[in-house]
């Protein structure tokens, strides 16, 4: 009997990309391994429980859209984490050991940042694709007028300002992307406790999830399933350097500190 899982979650996360994915994290690090198998594993329980939002409980108060966001944003998060410390193990130690999978904040901030980074790729125009013959995954570019078409690996992808020079940092592009630093601290400060906000009630309510439950299945699942893929090709291209995952990772500690400045005490942060 096929266990109950939501459709569009199953898409993602047994589509030939994803599994090409799942069937190499054996090669990450250890402590990578498991964060990455659990991320996978998260991915799962929030399908399966999207699947009780068909039932008579489905609206309201006793919805089940909060769990299932809950397990998809720790998905997300473990693989973050399992990113780190590929990153650590394979080259990146410099920069990759100022992101402390300890610190919630740390976490939440490079799991939006990726999500962000993802976006911005898109539009920029490459995409990624299986090739079934030889299981392998590409990377499609087109450049003056030509679709280049060459295998997938992170050391493909950079960011560069308009003169032509690499970027050290997205910082910049994010803040001027989301209206200053104000609005930036904010969304990294709500971040960093949102899952806490979804699971507890306060003095005047609860929430009861996002309204397009599929629509965050959907995203956060190939959100997921792509920073699973950056941590899996950082191990597979080990001693190499790809300059997009060192932005992205120097990226997160700046973006704490617009939110927590050197002088600003940070809380406790979030479980």
């Amino acid at each position: 009997m096929t266990e109950p899982m939501n459709e569009d979650l199953r898409r993602v996360v047994e589509s030939n990309m994803a599994k090409w994915v799942r069937e190499r994290i054996e090669i990450l690090p250890e402590k990578a391994r498991y964060r990455a198998h659990n991320a996978v594993r998260c991915l799962y329980w929030a399908g399966g429980i999207a699947t009780l939002e068909d039932t008579k409980y489905r609206e309201g108060e006793r919805g089940y859209r909060v769990p299932a966001t809950f397990m998809l944003t720790h998905a997300l998060e473990e693989a973050v984490a399992a990113l780190v410390v590929s990153a650590r193990e394979s080259g990146y130690r410099e920069v990759a050991r100022k992101v402390r999978i300890e610190d919630h904040y740390h976490k939440t901030t490079l799991s939006w940042l990726c999500a962000e980074a993802v976006a911005m790729v898109k539009e920029s125009g490459p995409a990624l694709a299986f090739d079934s013959e030889n299981d392998q995954i590409l990377l499609r570019v087109e450049q003056d007028g030509e679709t280049i078409v060459q295998i997938a690996t992170l050391g493909l992808l950079e960011w560069r300002a308009p003169d032509g020079t690499q970027l050290g940092s997205l910082a910049d592009k994010i803040i001027e992307r989301h209206g200053g630093e104000g609005e930036v601290a904010k969304i990294v400060k709500d971040n960093g406790t949102g899952r806490n906000k979804l699971m507890y009630a306060t003095d005047t309510g609860f929430l009861t999830g996002p309204l397009d439950l599929e629509n965050e299945l959907r995203e956060l699942a190939k959100t997921t399933m792509g920073v699973l893929w950056a941590a899996v090709d950082i191990a597979e291209h080990k001693g190499e350097r790809a300059q997009i995952i060192e932005v992205i990772l120097r990226t997160t500690v700046e973006l704490k500190k617009v939110a927590f400045p050197p002088a600003e005490k940070c809380p406790a942060e979030a479980g």
